[in-house]
């Protein structure tokens, strides 16, 4: 049967807290404990998991607030369930930031909180259409965490930024290179080609990088590209291949680097405009973007920030 626990409202003068030396009180009352009874216990609205109860018979539950509270402790600190009970029983800290006066007043087992967790795990499976109970609460903690800052929560400012991705800044050819590493060091040694055993040879990619001249970049990244389109018909007939991360990969670098030449109906390479921001910028971090903020340029991810 539920029942809210408001006995922590009404304590008895025979407290712990009564006994302490005035300057142990005082620190006490500064520390984390008192801000968690006041902000966080106290408005914990037991009345919204009454739900998991019956409403008329057995005996009283456990109070929901103080289980409630011990999960958030447990994370907070990261306590095992074992060290989780010890601490409610010995720790007054804990104690006080539960509302219980004296440490070891109450008795609770393992088997309590166990329950607990299976009739929030049992009601959210078989209520699907229903709020869930633990995010219904945060939303109200929430709220009331907003009041008492005196926070707007109807007014929020936006800004957007770059995260640096673990990525180099390298060319388009530097990319095309190790796209094309990757893809044909997967690859069955039998169905290399010379020019494909020649990339994988120590000094082709300095070759390749350090003394292209400007004049020879754009006609580098072509042969690159027409090799990359070279090891995808190959794969074509390895069909289990196509699942590899390293041909995947491939795959999107051609697709978006390169474009179908109506006169010939081959593939050309894009112009740098024609490529779009989202494409790949490294081919070892397939999420990392390319962004230019006003006049500032960067590779990473590209994130938005709410304030309230």
């Amino acid at each position: 049967m539920f029942k809210e626990n408001k006995g922590h409202l009404q304590q008895s003068f025979l407290t712990s807290e009564n006994y302490m030396n005035p300057s142990v009180h005082a620190r006490l009352l500064k520390s984390w404990a008192c801000v968690f009874y006041n902000t966080v216990f106290c408005n914990i609205k037991e009345t919204i998991f009454a739900v998991l109860y019956c409403e008329n018979n057995g005996r009283p539950n456990f109070p929901v607030n103080i289980l409630l509270s011990l999960e958030y402790i447990k994370h907070l600190f990261d306590y095992s369930d074992e060290e989780l009970i010890d601490q409610f029983y010995f720790n007054y800290q804990i104690a006080y930031a539960l509302g219980i006066k004296n440490v070891g007043a109450m008795n609770l087992c393992p088997g309590t909180i166990y329950e607990f967790r299976r009739r929030l795990y049992s009601y959210s499976i078989e209520n699907p259409e229903s709020d869930d109970l633990i995010f219904t609460q945060f939303i109200e903690l929430t709220k009331e965490f907003a009041k008492q800052s005196n926070v707007a929560v109807d007014k929020q400012r936006m800004d957007s930024t770059m995260i640096s991705a673990n990525v180099k800044s390298a060319g388009r050819l530097a990319l095309a290179y190790d796209v094309l590493e990757q893809a044909l060091k997967v690859l069955p040694q039998e169905i290399l080609t010379e020019s494909m055993k020649e990339i994988l040879e120590d000094g082709y990619k300095k070759k390749v990088l350090y003394k292209s001249k400007g004049p020879q970049i754009v006609s580098r990244i072509q042969e690159t590209l027409n090799i990359c389109e070279e090891v995808a018909r190959e794969i074509n007939c390895i069909p289990e291949m196509n699942d590899l991360q390293e041909i995947m990969v491939l795959k999107r670098f051609i697709s978006e680097q390169t474009k179908i030449d109506p006169e010939t109906g081959k593939r050309k390479t894009k112009e740098n405009k024609e490529i779009c921001a989202n494409s790949l910028q490294s081919a070892y971090d397939q999420d990392a973007t390319y962004r230019k903020k006003g006049k500032k340029a960067g590779k990473g991810y590209s994130v938005n920030i709410s304030e309230t």
